[in-house]
């Protein structure tokens, strides 16, 4: 291609340290999946994309044509460019068509439709032996329409004998339904990404020669939820510690600490747009991130809160919560990131109001909601009037433990007393629970009596004593 600069190192798959961890049910996978047209692999940064189809790329007996896009690449003739580029990094005169009309795309007289068309048709060649074509870092490109347009094109047409991989921090805006419908699209997600308990084990004992207790990887799987970048930061924080210092640094690990701050803020958060950035912090307070509750966290409008959701969850730094359904949530060391960053730019008073102003939302349809945010925002005089409220509730569905915690502190409290009398039966201990449920009779205001004679009567019944249950 004549007078184009090409980068070597981005037609090349990245080299990768003898440790890296071989991750053999992902590898076996992408193998099979190869014989699909397309493949997806769609996570958050740090999920560990790049380094997996490196390790596919260097290990497959497939040939495998690589193109890394940054920055640069965000028009199309040099989207392009390298597409030749990596192309030819298997057969060195891949494509002599399609490099002549982009090296002057003026003098060739053609559209940027022609000339895509030109390229796939060449791109038959490289499927006369079994190729894999990787894009890694598509979201660099994806909001660009002329790019978007060719690789559309790419996926509909792909040639037998090519598979086209396409590795991206978010969903790319293809029309890929057909493809799926046809069982031609095979997708690798963030949760397939993530390492698994055995995973995480090997990675610290063979790969980073530092073996964990196993009570330890049980820990820092849980906090890190597979997520291979806090993984290798971890590493390179507990390298020169002895082991009492690594097992404090993984009890307390957190995205408000320095390395993992640093990660979030420069790769996975500070890329985003500022007003993306905000709103993520202020609805980084939810337990759950839905629309209305985004809303009134960030006080936006409904419809604007959706669409910046929609933008959170493209970027990938949303997931669902353990049903798999809506509503969702962000990763714990997200989350520990962003309210770190919320409470260094609002200050804890700009937190709690935030906190309160959910309180307040969901008070009279969600009081364990209420409670959480109302004690979070430090107002625990209004989580305890929100539980004492819900004391019905309370006592049909059995969440005692879980009122306990704002009940307590309250002078006198029959509500507190009647919770704990049930929490005092549940532990076998009769004697404690009667005492309980009768002082609450004897104390209860009247909007409360006839809650306390009722419990009364259950715990009396419940421990045999029939007569005064009567």
């Amino acid at each position: 291609m004549r007078g184009v600069p090409i980068s070597a190192y981005k037609v090349e798959p990245p080299s990768l340290p003898d440790g890296t961890l071989r991750r053999d049910r992902l590898l076996d996978w992408l193998e099979v999946a190869a014989g699909r047209r397309v493949i997806v692999v769609a996570a958050e940064a740090g999920y560990g994309k790049t380094t997996l189809l490196a390790d596919w790329a260097r290990r497959t007996s497939l040939r495998t044509a690589w193109y890394r896009l940054d920055d640069g690449d965000r028009d199309w003739i040099t989207f392009l460019r390298y597409l030749v580029a990596a192309g030819r990094a298997c057969e060195p005169t891949f494509a002599p068509i399609t490099a002549d009309l982009i090296s002057d795309v003026s003098a060739a007289g053609l559209t940027m439709e022609a000339i895509v068309d030109v390229f796939i048709r060449e791109l038959e060649v490289l499927g006369q032996r079994p190729t894999v074509l990787i894009v890694d870092d598509y979201h660099v490109v994806d909001d660009i329409p002329d790019i978007r347009a060719i690789v559309r094109q790419i996926v509909r047409r792909v040639p037998p004998g090519v598979t086209v991989v396409i590795s991206s921090r978010r969903r790319p805006k293809l029309p890929l339904a057909r493809l799926r419908t046809h069982d031609q699209l095979a997708e690798l997600s963030t949760d397939d990404l993530r390492f698994s308990l055995e995973e995480t084990d090997r990675l610290f004992r063979e790969s980073y020669r530092r073996p964990l207790a196993r009570d330890l990887v049980a820990a820092l799987y849980e906090r890190t939820e597979g997520w291979a970048a806090s993984l290798q930061l971890v590493e390179a924080a507990i390298r020169d510690r002895t082991p009492a210092e690594a097992r404090s640094f993984i009890d307390g690990l957190s995205g408000g600490k320095s390395e993992l701050y640093d990660y979030l803020a420069e790769e996975v958060v500070g890329v985003l747009d500022p007003d993306l950035q905000r709103f993520l912090m202020e609805t980084a307070v939810l337990l759950r991130v839905e629309p209305e509750l985004a809303a009134v966290a960030s006080v936006r409008p409904i419809e604007e809160a959706e669409e910046l959701l929609e933008a959170a969850t493209r970027a990938g730094l949303l997931s669902p919560l353990a049903d798999g359904r809506q509503p969702q949530r962000y990763h714990p060391l997200v989350a520990d990131f962003l309210l770190t960053r919320l409470s260094r730019e609002v200050g804890q008073a700009g937190v709690a109001a935030i906190h309160q102003r959910v309180a307040r939302h969901v008070e009279g349809s969600e009081w364990r909601l209420a409670c959480h945010h109302y004690a979070a925002g430090g107002d625990h005089d209004a989580a305890r009037r929100v539980a004492e409220g819900a004391l019905q509730d309370i006592m049909a569905s059995g969440d005692y433990a879980f009122a306990e915690r704002y009940l307590s502190g309250g002078e006198g409290c029959v509500a507190l007393d009647i919770v704990r009398s049930r929490l005092d039966f549940n532990r076998n201990d009769t004697e404690g629970a009667l005492a309980r449920a009768r002082s609450a009779v004897s104390q209860a205001p009247p909007e409360l009596h006839d809650a306390a004679l009722a419990n009364l009567m259950t715990l009396a019944f419940a421990t045999g004593a029939i007569e005064e249950a009567r």
